[in-house]
């Protein structure tokens, strides 16, 4: 099978994001030389013009080597969506938002499949007519906000106002950094509450959490949300997600979309 470098470039960067462990050139060589018949040569001449770029680079576990997407340069998640180091910069483009975040000890660059998943649903659910007519109006509560990222993305695709949770002062911190880095500040609040100890109710739910927590928030979530509403859950591992369905459709959800990465899962859930 004749194959471009263009075409073995983005064969690597899929394979490399469909597969849970680490990989090295030899296990992308094993994968890809006997399924599309590339040489070595070939091989090495696509994975060098994707560290040229930027795009993958060497890491070193244990003294053994392996190849990974960079997170230096601006990463495209999502149709509408584009996350990127602090200190790039992007050209402007009205069909895509850029969300600038700084990485810190708190959880949500976009390196973690379950933040990509999360945002890739965000992106999905906010472009749907029901969501993308009201969205103005809405407003959202986004628990353990870790970085900010899912606020950030959900007020730049023009959602009214979202609240970010979290009870850890190290990712409070960093959120509040990211919101003013994007300068969300008006759109955006970063509190130190749980979603029980809020008066007012919410239309969407985002939460990139573990599924004992996700279990345990269910009563709470159901007593905070509009009629209307969405939930975008993600942190589930693969063989737990239906656990998590189960639990949220006895209270009157349904699936609208599930997606799965590297043995993650992300749930799209809606009501009325």
């Amino acid at each position: 099978m004749n194959v471009s470098i263009h075409e073995l470039e983005l064969k690597i960067l899929a394979l490399l994001d469909e597969t849970p462990e680490k990989m090295s050139f030899g296990r992308i060589k094993k994968s890809l030389c006997a399924s599309y018949g590339v040489n070595n040569r070939q091989l090495k001449k696509a994975i060098a013009s994707l560290i040229a770029s930027g795009t993958l680079y060497y890491t070193f576990h244990f003294g053994r080597s392996f190849i990974e997407r960079s997170l230096d340069k601006p990463l495209q998640i999502s149709k509408h969506v584009i996350l990127k180091p602090s200190k790039c910069s992007v050209p402007n483009n009205g069909n895509r938002v850029v969300v600038s975040i700084e990485k810190g000890a708190a959880f949500g660059f976009g390196d973690h499949p379950t933040t990509r998943m999360a945002i890739r649903l965000i992106d999905a659910c906010l472009h749907q007519p029901y969501w993308q007519e009201e969205k103005h109006a809405l407003k959202a509560i986004d628990i353990g906000t870790g970085s900010g990222v899912l606020s950030i993305v959900a007020a730049k695709l023009g959602l009214g106002v979202v609240v970010g949770v979290d009870t850890d002062p190290c990712a409070l911190h960093e959120s509040k950094n990211n919101v003013n880095l994007n300068q969300m500040e008006g759109r955006i609040q970063i509190v130190a509450k749980s979603i029980d100890q809020f008066n007012e109710t919410f239309d969407l739910v985002f939460a990139n959490l573990r599924t004992p927590t996700l279990l345990n928030l269910c009563a709470d979530i159901d007593n905070k949300l509009s009629k209307k509403s969405a939930l975008i859950f993600s942190g589930m591992r693969a063989e737990e997600s239906m656990d998590v369905c189960d639990r949220y459709q006895k209270k009157g959800f349904n699936v609208a979309e599930m997606r799965q990465e590297k043995g993650w899962s992300a749930i799209y859930l809606t009501r009325g």
